[in-house]
């Protein structure tokens, strides 16, 4: 089997010799320092690889710690702003069942007791410790009020008052925490009579 020569690895040895040769013949190297300086340009060479090899691999980390961190970004704001959605639902419901109706299939029946937990477990995932447990204190206060709301069987415009000044106070209190968690920067407080205006003109 007849071997090919490789033209362009032969073309860079001929012309590095005949450029070796040459910067000796005219002097531009003296042929006793000649190792020593090669041997300092390749020397530079290796720093220079090591160099590039290290920012491109801080580089690459970079980028992936950024990749990560907008995946995260994202995801918490998609697990956030439908635990908001779910609560809406939930509070709404006239009876929060404890469980899957045996007369009802997992499509129509939505929002009982174990969709509650589980976005709770949604919400832990992705939220500190004492923003979870603060969120947990605003929501039993949302239940109790709607479940006494509930029980009254002639509501006056003052039971629906105290049931949505707590409702007010306790939800915007769950979306500043979770602002907080998403977007790291302290909420601007809520003019509580501009909100309370728009409540009583309701009724």
């Amino acid at each position: 089997m007849k071997i090919k020569p490789n033209l362009p690895r032969v073309a860079v040895l001929i012309l590095t010799i005949i450029f070796l040769v040459t910067a000796v013949t005219f002097e531009i190297f003296e042929l006793s320092s000649l190792p020593a300086q090669f041997f300092g340009t390749l020397l530079g060479v290796v720093i220079t690889a090591i160099i590039t090899v290290l920012l491109l691999q801080g580089q690459t980390k970079s980028e992936e710690s950024r990749e990560r961190n907008i995946m995260v970004f994202e995801k918490k704001q998609s697990v956030f702003f439908h635990f908001l959605t779910q609560l809406n639902t939930i509070l709404q419901k006239e009876k929060l069942a404890l469980h899957l109706h045996p007369d009802k299939n997992l499509e129509k029946e939505v929002n009982n007791l174990q969709d509650l937990l589980f976005e709770f477990g949604f919400l832990q995932m992705h939220t500190s410790v004492e923003t979870f447990d603060k969120i947990l204190s605003h929501i039993g206060n949302l239940m109790e009020e709607n479940k006494k709301i509930k029980k009254i069987t002639d509501k006056t415009e003052q039971d629906f008052e105290v049931y949505y000044e707590t409702l007010s106070n306790d939800f915007f209190s769950i979306v500043n925490l979770l602002k907080l968690e998403l977007y790291n920067i302290t909420p601007n407080a809520i003019d509580k009579n501009k909100l309370d205006r728009i409540i009583k003109l309701s009724f």
